[in-house]
């Protein structure tokens, strides 16, 4: 997953002050309400970008079919993976215009059956566009944002979507043309002459994240201000300075955030953060952390100083009974990349952001609680690795002085900021920055941490029970490799349940459903069954885009046998590139 963001620009400014003098784009100014609600354009009548796109099949052979994974060694990555994987990173065939119509999902294009007892909403949101008026982008990362929604009541599903109406979306599509560089932009975007290094602004294209409790809906993106949306209309009401009645400590909020899920309402939480991307002199970076019980009142807030944090990027956050946690990835400013190449529109404003061979990450362990307090905050070094998502962390049975912590994360082993979709090969897929299930053992009081990967099948975007965030748990629902090996990986073509021990040391069974050769996985979700009694009790949700049909199908497992295939398959009508994250709601939002 993910995103670098525009994080990266308020710290390069910083450490490069020469530069940071020039006179600012007013292109980055963004209003605290923008009353839009999506495109104020029609789209083009038909976008070559939207066209059916099914790649030639031109090896000498069948594709692999569905079921079962391949044997381990006798199937890896090939060119033909890479264009089908290609293929489906084009323009939604959604319209830009306002989509806030409820849809019907014709029951013919149902296969299985729904279950009877899934009744909510969920929400997705991803790079919609990944062309703008002809400029195409090379990483997704930078596309607009686009939620939809599909809200299911007794059987029958109805589906909605909107693009998150941000200042840059609603500006280049009333010009129909690109105006603002993303982070992974190369140049001038609007195509002439003119070229300004010093203008370090990057859209907010608020595509990675989005949350829907006490009623509001949110679309975030860590390195800006979320964006505020209504749950029926998914139509845009602007910037949002406060959350949840809670005012934003600093200008942004984190794309991930945990949930805290319980039968009885009283214990419900959602816990968020913002950390400062640029400190001040010779301080540490602000963080907040802030929750929020079900009714959306303020149930705590505990800020933090974060020394040394700048460049951490940080995406995901972690919390147990005591205590929230943030991993920081060892990063630094690349000043030859910045001058040598960006300068000279030669490289992303992203790639001046380099990972740190040999060096540690930084475990951030902040209170939560009085008995974590009497520990106080601590900074503890961990490997040479970089962390996107993280799964759950727990206190130990048997711990009760907040000393001890299990973290479970899907750290990537090394960072490559260059790496986008016209640079991925087959050889992409062989050792390089693989990411496994990985287990900490965290003594929070001698300040050590010792690691274990779970298993060395690759995976992806974890998803667990919330009811057992911050808790011992076994399950864990990712998107994953059809190859399960020590050096060789693929794309995300499998469902996988991971079913661990609570104890350190313990290594990770599986459970795993393969989609076929050409279809790839976007994040499972986990629905739990009201009243469920099993933390496998419930139904897990993914999309997956079919390259070899051009179809994207949303598939529902029972979570208890995932490796007996989905019960129901909903065929949807348009195409869906690969989104970034999505929320499960109890309610029906229709």
């Amino acid at each position: 997953d993910s995103t670098m963001h525009a994080m990266l620009t308020a710290p390069i400014a910083a450490h490069a002050p020469a530069l940071s003098r020039a006179r600012p784009s007013s292109r980055g100014k963004r209003v605290a309400s923008l009353l839009v609600r999506a495109a104020i354009a029609d789209p083009s009548p038909a976008p070559a970008a939207a066209k059916t796109s099914v790649p030639d099949w031109k090896l000498p052979r069948e594709p692999l079919q569905k079921g079962a994974p391949p044997p381990e060694g006798s199937w890896g990555p090939t060119q033909q993976t890479i264009e089908d994987w290609r293929s489906i990173y084009r323009n939604t065939s959604l319209s830009t215009t306002d989509g806030s119509a409820p849809r019907t999902i014709d029951p013919a294009r149902v296969t299985g059956t729904i279950p009877a007892d899934l009744n909510g909403t969920l929400f997705r949101n991803g790079p919609g566009l990944l062309e703008i008026f002809g400029k195409r982008l090379n990483q997704f990362f930078d596309g607009d944002g686009l939620v939809y929604s599909i809200a299911f009541e007794d059987g029958e599903l109805t589906f909605k979507h909107n693009f998150v109406g941000t200042k840059g979306f609603t500006d280049e599509q009333a010009a129909r043309k690109m105006l603002y560089k993303g982070a992974f932009a190369v140049g001038n975007p609007k195509g002439d002459s003119f070229y300004n290094p010093f203008d370090f602004d990057v859209k907010n294209v608020a595509n990675t994240g989005v949350v829907n409790w006490a009623g509001e809906l949110y679309a975030l993106w860590e390195g800006g201000k979320p964006h505020k949306m209504d749950p029926k209309s998914l139509r845009t009401q602007g910037e949002a300075d406060v959350v949840l009645g809670q005012t934003l400590e600093v200008p942004q909020m984190a794309a991930h955030y945990r949930v805290v899920d319980s039968e009885d309402p009283a214990e419900k939480r959602l816990v968020a953060f913002s950390i400062e991307a640029q400190a001040g002199f010779l301080q540490p970076n602000k963080c907040c952390f802030y929750e929020w019980d079900v009714e959306g009142a303020q149930a705590a807030r505990n800020t933090f100083g974060v020394p040394d944090a700048t460049f951490g990027m940080f995406h995901d956050c972690l919390v147990t009974e005591n205590w929230y946690l943030l991993l920081q990835n060892p990063n630094k400013l690349d000043p030859q990349k910045l001058i040598g190449e960006y300068m000279f529109a030669k490289c992303a404003l992203a790639e001046v952001i380099a990972f740190q061979e040999g060096q540690p990450a930084k475990l951030h362990m902040l209170p939560r609680t009085e008995k974590a307090k009497k520990i106080g905050q601590k900074t503890i070094d961990v490997d040479n690795q970089f962390f996107f998502h993280h799964v759950n962390a727990f206190e130990p049975e048997g711990i009760e002085d907040a000393s001890r912590v299990v973290i479970d994360s899907a750290p990537w082993r090394y960072m490559n900021f260059a790496v986008n979709l016209d640079t991925v090969t087959p050889a992409f897929y062989n050792g390089g920055m693989r990411v496994e299930y990985t287990r900490f053992d965290v003594d929070v009081v001698k300040g050590a941490s010792a690691q274990e990967s779970l298993s060395n099948r690759v995976m992806e975007f974890p998803s667990i029970n919330h009811k057992n965030t911050g808790k011992p748990y076994r399950f864990t629902y990712c998107a994953g490799s059809a190859v399960k090996d020590d050096v060789k990986w693929g794309p995300n073509q499998c469902l996988i349940k991971f079913d661990t021990d609570t104890k350190v040391g313990a290594k990770s069974d599986e459970e795993v459903y393969y989609f076929g050769e050409r279809t790839f996985l976007q994040e499972p979700i986990f629905a739990a069954k009201p009243g469920g009694a099993d933390e496998d009790d419930g139904y897990v949700l993914i999309v997956a885009n079919h390259a070899g049909e051009d179809l994207c199908i949303l598939h529902i497992f029972d979570a208890k046998k995932i490796g007996d295939g989905p019960v129901a398959s909903v065929e949807l009508e348009d195409h869906l590139p690969p989104g970034l994250h999505g929320y499960w709601s109890n309610a029906v939002h229709k």
